[in-house]
């Protein structure tokens, strides 16, 4: 007789089932018995994502559910002291339990448990709250980034870096070094059928966005609401008189900038830890004290700034505005992604691009404009030399030489180290002409409004009149949202970079991708340093003379980073067969030594005597 088919075939079905849940019974009896070994205080790891296991607390079981027959349901854990997170992890998500050989020591855990948790996972929790693993790993699909995204990954922002952080590979290309260019690349040029095939490489729009885009907008919002405060000082003390300065600058910047990336391309860590790791803490700790120190400054004039814009709004007095904008930028920066205002704060940062407009309806002397541009001209009084070396110290400061390390290192960028350098070379050029060209033509404007009437500045008030020439009596809303934009941006840039200085110097994880709970030693930086940057905004300091030295102490502090640049960018050990070239050594050698002749003037000024005195400071 024939079988009956359908009937073997349920009967070969029914029996796989049961098998199926009797590998499940024994995969339960298994997970229970690791799950019975799991004691409160155990440290708690996932298999793939990080829980911040590296960090200077630990998640550990702080709750065990047992359900109605005695089996674990379900643990808790808790991970931070100041920045808390609470996680509940099923048992069916139970990998393994290692518990300590013998007696535990005070505060030594009594062992470890490792669960199941892709990365994906870990990195969709939220900040703070507490929050439960489902029973199995779901699938989390990333979403695609439009055009502004792309743009606000190469932007200086926290924004851009934390996103860039989150989407590095981890596998970097470290094998494929190729000998580093020399003329055009280091000087940033390239030749126009390489920049063709970049520019249409994978054939899209983006593609040439991100080569040539993102490197020009980056610039464009890179002049701090201080450094506004420094140029226009400058172009009312001295008219077009530092003009040059501004053109000298421009290469050295670039220099500088494309040897940070460069080395952050190269070893892939952030300066303070490179410092660390081949020179020692002898080195480490004053360069990151020296970041510290060159930030906090500019965090407290930068909260000033943007008190001083909401004052120019409101008529109220800036000192109510301070504490509430310090708040603010803490939480977004902490707790949010900033995406639902990151674009409004970039676009009014880049009012300050009004300057170039304004420049050519203020009537300024244009002979004399190009005669100071190019020609140097030397005046050593106190007040000359002090408005010089802040200018150089808005333009070269620690914390870009800091971030761009930093912010190459996660940069991903497609092919050969080769053309790594070249893009990256690209992008730092559009952002370094277009930045000190907006610089420039802020001195330009102030200089032919102020400077040719004998008016000083005293107040963020007398500053935005170099824009009435363009907007009249709008001048003030103006100046007062580019203040704000500008403000906003950079201060959150500030805290991060000191904090990954900080946080690389001692060998802490870092980075803006990780939540605060993940990374709560470099979170704990972040906060400390907002908080001492508040105190010195509060303590009564003149708004415009505090963002003026606050840069002064950004030129005097420079060159020391310019030459660690130098040191490190020709170590072998460090950077094999790509050590920098000789044009970009010589940009390095003549910022270190122009700025450090500066500051040895301005020294020089405070022991004898200020001649001439620093620029006029508030009534």
């Amino acid at each position: 007789m024939m079988e009956d088919v359908p009937a073997k075939k349920e009967s070969f079905h029914m029996g796989k089932k049961k098998s199926a849940t009797n590998q499940d019974n024994q995969t339960r009896q298994g997970t229970q018995k690791e799950a019975k070994k799991i004691e409160v205080g155990m440290v708690v790891e996932a298999d793939e994502g990080d829980l911040g296991q590296e960090d200077i607390t630990e998640a550990k079981v702080t709750d065990i559910v047992h359900g109605q027959a005695g089996d674990v349901e379900t643990i808790v854990a808790k991970k931070g002291t100041f920045f808390q997170k609470e996680i509940e992890i099923p048992s069916e998500r139970i990998q393994s339990v290692v518990q300590s050989t013998g007696e535990d020591k005070p505060g030594e855990s009594p062992g470890k448990v490792v669960f199941s948790a892709s990365e994906a996972e870990v990195e969709a929790l939220t900040p703070v709250g507490r929050e439960a693993f489902p029973s199995e790993e779901p699938s989390i699909p990333k979403n695609g980034d439009d055009l502004l995204d792309q743009t606000a990954k190469a932007l200086p922002t926290d924004v851009g870096l934390r996103s860039l952080e989150e989407e590095a590979n981890p596998d970097t290309d470290s094998t494929d070094q190729e000998a580093a260019q020399h003329g055009a690349l280091e000087t940033g040029a390239i030749e126009g059928e390489d920049r063709a095939n970049a520019a249409v490489a994978g054939g899209d729009k983006v593609k040439i966005f991100q080569v040539l885009g993102p490197g020009l907008l980056s610039g464009m919002a890179g002049n701090d609401a201080s450094a506004v405060a420094s140029y226009s000082l400058d172009g009312a003390q001295n008219g077009y008189g530092h003009l040059w300065l501004m053109l000298l600058s421009t290469p050295l910047l670039q220099a500088v900038q494309f040897a940070s990336s460069k080395i952050g391309r190269i070893q892939q860590k952030g300066l303070a830890e490179i410092l660390r790791e081949h020179y020692g803490k002898k080195l480490a700790v004053p360069a990151a004290l020296l970041l510290i120190i060159a930030n906090i400054a500019l965090i407290a004039a930068d909260l000033v700034a943007i008190s001083a814009g909401l004052e120019l709004i409101t008529g109220i007095r800036w000192l109510w505005f301070a504490p509430p904008v310090a708040f603010t930028l803490w939480y977004v920066t902490v707790y949010q992604d900033f995406d639902a205002i990151k674009k409004i704060f970039l676009a009014m940062s880049m009012i300050f691009g009004a300057y170039i407009i304004t420049a050519f309806y203020s009537k300024a002397d244009w002979p004399t404009v190009l005669t100071g541009t190019f020609i140097p001209q030397l005046d050593l009084n106190f007040a000359s030399v002090s408005t010089a070396v802040a200018l150089l110290g808005a333009t070269i400061s620690p914390y870009t030489i800091f971030w761009q390390v930093q912010g190459e290192k996660e940069e991903k960028r497609s092919g050969s180290n080769k053309k790594k350098f070249h893009f990256a070379a690209i992008d730092i050029a559009a952002g370094v002409i277009s930045g000190n060209l907006i610089a420039y033509f802020i001195i330009v404007s102030t200089a032919a409004t102020l400077f040719t009437n004998h008016q000083q500045i005293h107040t963020a008030l007398d500053a935005a009149r170099a824009l009435e020439p363009l907007v009249g009596p709008f001048a003030k809303y103006l100046f007062a949202m580019g203040l704000i934009g500008a403000g906003l941006i950079a201060i959150p840039v500030l805290l991060a970079s000191a904090s990954y200085g900080v946080a690389g110097t001692i060998g802490w994880p870092s980075g803006l991708s990780k939540k605060p709970w993940q990374n709560e030693g470099f979170y704990l930086i972040l906060t400390l340093g907002l908080v001492v940057s508040l105190l010195l905004a509060l303590i009564g300091l003149d708004p415009m003379q505090l963002m003026f030295w606050a840069n002064v102490l950004q030129g005097v502090l420079s060159p020391i980073l310019v030459v660690l640049l130098l040191l490190i960018g020709n170590n072998q050990v460090i950077m094999g067969k790509d050590k920098l070239g000789w044009l970009t050594n010589v940009g390095l050698v003549l910022a270190a030594l122009v700025m450090s002749a500066a500051s040895v003037l301005l020294f020089y000024g405070l022991v004898t005597g200020p001649g001439g005195g620093p620029p006029p400071s508030g009534s």
